[in-house]
């Protein structure tokens, strides 16, 4: 149990002394890479402060992240890192942009410790997510924006899209937030 300690505090040690990567530009991928756009937009019948509520902020993300292992700086400030597992592969993400008002949410981040790999498929990426109060406070429209630099596009395409589809069905049964069909709720 001892040596698991220091195996992770090393690991850690090393991660905190990384050198960040630049957010994905999508028209420059590293060689072995290639370029992929993912978007997904839901639009729900409830209101954009209980989005806001049970999406928390960049640090209590569990919705979306799974339980996070460690985070540095202070929540929602840009620079601010947050450190998950997906699938048995740790990743550290950087806030690089964030926004918050009555009726809207933007957060924006980027992989930190890219390429991470996940199966056999290599990537990195920058995310945005934003939430948006519509139809006089009555409904939410969300937004998540990936661009990444993968291995195999269509399997990272893939990744990112069914997970991301699974994670926000989650989390709208969790609040009772039903889908709006494009249409204001009356």
């Amino acid at each position: 149990m001892l040596a698991i300690t220091y195996l992770l505090l090393a690991t850690f040690a090393a991660w905190a002394t990384a050198k960040p990567s630049l957010p994905v530009n999508y028209d420059e991928c590293p060689e072995d890479l290639k370029p992929v756009f993912v978007a997904n937009t839901f639009r729900f019948a409830v209101s954009a402060q209980t989005f806001f509520n049970a999406t928390g902020s960049f640090f209590d993300s569990e919705w979306y992240t799974g339980p996070l292992l460690c985070t540095t700086g202070h929540d929602d400030t840009i620079g601010a890192t947050r450190t998950a597992n997906f699938s048995g592969t740790i990743y550290r993400e950087r806030l690089i942009d964030f926004s918050r008002t009555p009726d809207r949410l933007l957060q924006r981040f980027t992989l930190d410790n890219g390429p991470i790999t996940v199966g056999d498929l290599a990537l990195t990426h920058t995310e945005e997510i934003v939430v948006q109060s519509i139809c006089n406070g009555a409904a939410v429209w969300a937004s998540f924006t990936d661009k990444l630099c993968a291995s195999n596009t269509t399997e990272a395409y893939n990744l990112y899209s069914r997970s991301r589809i699974l994670l926000v069905d989650s989390l709208a049964a969790g609040i009772g937030a039903l889908y709006a069909d494009g249409s204001c709720p009356t």
